[in-house]
């Protein structure tokens, strides 16, 4: 039996991404933006912007950006109330997990990789409006805080 390969912050965000927003499936949460067709012709962007680690205890604290972007084919028109819906419905998610009874959620994050326990998550702006480019794409920006620990390490709260 090999031991699993230690969880990184990008895939504790997918993970929980997928887990707590219903809409969201698995091909349409990535690192990479890749190009259309997606499907329901939308597609959230991860990419960790900042954060911390505990020096004493395997805990992570990653900001997590957000790009939620939505697109429809073969229109000039920009899809903006879709792409802020997808940054809204992640940004509420942050509640709740932050005010449930036990707001600690075990991520599977597949592959080789072991579990990560996601001991809280917060917002850490509004959603908001990000510039379009000449693609059409609308690109709504929403940035997280993660808390979490390999689940097979144990610390206290």
């Amino acid at each position: 039996m090999t031991t699993p390969l230690l969880p990184h912050n990008e895939l504790v965000a997918r993970a929980w991404l997928l887990a707590a927003v219903p809409r969201l499936v698995a091909g349409n949460v990535a690192t990479t933006l890749p190009d259309p067709p997606w499907s329901d012709n939308e597609f959230v962007q991860i990419m960790q912007v900042g954060g911390t680690g505990d020096r004493d205890n395997p805990i992570e604290s990653p900001v997590v950006s957000l790009n939620c972007f939505a697109m429809k084919p073969n229109s000039r028109q920009v899809p903006w109330g879709q792409a802020e819906s997808i940054a809204q419905d992640i940004w509420i998610q942050t509640y709740r997990i932050r005010y449930a009874p036990d707001p600690a959620v075990v991520l599977d994050l597949g592959g080789d990789y072991g579990t990560a326990l996601c001991r809280a998550v917060h917002a850490v702006s509004l959603p908001r409006r990000v510039p379009s480019d000449p693609s059409q794409y609308a690109v709504y920006n929403v940035d997280i805080l993660f808390d979490w620990i390999p689940a097979e390490v144990v610390i206290p709260r």
